[in-house]
């Protein structure tokens, strides 16, 4: 018979051995099969499904959006329309507007943090792209359901209701109701629109070619301050382009700059976000705060549980001795403080550009240019497009930048 230090010295290598396993990554036999999953996939794309099937429903939201983007940049508008779709569905499990979907919320903020869901604006953006594609297929009345959608979570932020100020959701909504008809829905969206963006010039009733132009690179989620617990936002580098213009039959059309999609990362119904900790939006010039400046060490020690928390709830300071305890378990609460969620959705673009004009939509080919700050053209980035048609309404959708992104680097949380 084994004796307990020899029952627990196994124990404790098998641990070791499962834990070993575990960091060694998949199998040869595991990874040959998770390859050969996704051989119908275009070659481009098989390492995002990839990915999509490694990393399960944890990163199952963002990793069908990178998915859709990508897809959608490459024309496979059926595989995009998938990827969305799967996305959508998760997200409005825990961020529709119903009771059900409010518990979920309370629990899955308890239970299932861990699973991305993004910040409003990327739950916004799925819907977006999702209305863009059921206007390519000619379906603008779900073309509209979804833009919808993207308002509304727009207008979610902890629970509190605020107002939309995603100008560019608000404006497709419109366009979707012009093409179906719907004149009077049409005008109190563009109406909306002016109320966000003075210099919006509204379409004509006429108008029914929509060309779309995306520039730049994603806003990136950093983490900072005290165990790297808050969540900031950076805008995204590396790119000169900063304007949209298309050339239709020789002639040369400025689009106008309708949506920032870094403004809407860095703010909340209009109102500037400072910094994002557990969770809880905190605005800049906000006139709460604790004085960090205090007359003694225990009254320091209280004001940090204060700031940071404790593992034990209220840190009451009865002498010198406690109050060195009391430091010492903010600490520890300190480093025990999880890191914020850095994951973010690396195609989306920096700014979306759009332009409305009255025409023939069949067998027209548009160059999509971009321009850099000083509104001079960048040749390499040059685009051109057939429009999607439907009807006698017609979209044409371009991007600055390679839909496809890298997956190296992925922060995945664990």
């Amino acid at each position: 018979m084994l004796s307990i230090d020899k029952i627990f010295s196994l124990n404790i290598f098998i641990s070791l051995l499962l834990l070993l396993t575990g960091c060694g990554g998949e199998s040869p036999r595991v990874n040959a099969a998770n390859q050969s999953l996704h051989q119908d996939k275009p070659a481009a794309l098989r390492p995002l499904y990839q990915k999509l099937s490694r990393e399960s429903k944890h990163n199952a939201v963002l990793n069908n959006n990178q998915i859709g983007v990508a897809a959608l940049g490459m024309g496979e508008l059926r595989l995009a329309a998938h990827a969305f779709d799967r996305s959508l569905m998760q997200i409005e499990t825990v961020y529709a507007n119903t009771e059900s979907a409010a518990k979920a919320r309370s629990l899955w903020f308890e239970e299932g943090a861990k699973d991305f869901k993004g910040e409003p604006y990327e739950r916004v953006m799925a819907y977006y792209y999702r209305g863009l594609l059921y206007m390519m297929d000619g379906d603008y009345e779900n073309a509209r359901a979804s833009f919808k959608g993207g308002i509304l979570q727009d207008a979610f932020a902890e629970e509190k209701q605020n107002r939309c100020d995603f100008a560019l959701m608000i404006f497709l909504e419109g366009w979707a109701s012009q093409q179906l008809g719907d004149t009077e829905l049409a005008k109190a969206a563009y109406i909306e629109v002016k109320k966000l963006r003075p210099d919006f010039a509204t379409p004509a009733l006429e108008d029914n070619i929509l060309l779309i132009s995306e520039t730049g690179l994603s806003p990136r989620k950093v983490s900072d301050g005290v165990g790297h617990s808050e969540l900031k936002f950076r805008r995204g580098k590396q790119f000169k382009e900063k304007r949209a213009a298309y050339r239709v039959k020789g002639k040369n059309l400025n689009a106008y700059p309708m949506e920032d999609i870094f403004w809407q990362a860095t703010s909340r119904g209009g109102r500037p976000v400072d910094r994002i900790l557990e969770g809880k939006v905190e605005f800049r010039n906000s006139t709460s705060g604790i004085g960090l400046t205090l007359s003694d060490t225990a009254n320091e020690a209280m004001s940090k549980a204060a700031i940071f928390g404790s593992a034990s709830g209220t840190v009451q300071v009865f002498s010198g001795g406690v109050a060195i305890l009391g430091a010492v378990t903010t600490m520890a609460a300190i480093h025990s403080r999880p890191e914020a969620d850095i994951r973010y959705w690396k195609n989306l673009p920096d700014g979306v550009h759009i332009f409305t004009m009255q025409g023939d939509p069949k067998n027209l080919r548009v160059q999509g240019l971009f321009k850099n700050k000083y509104g001079r053209v960048l040749p390499k980035l040059t685009l051109e497009r057939n429009i999607h048609v439907a009807d006698n309404s017609g979209i044409a959708w371009f991007r600055s930048q390679e839909s496809i992104p890298s997956i190296k680097g992925h922060n995945v949380l664990k």
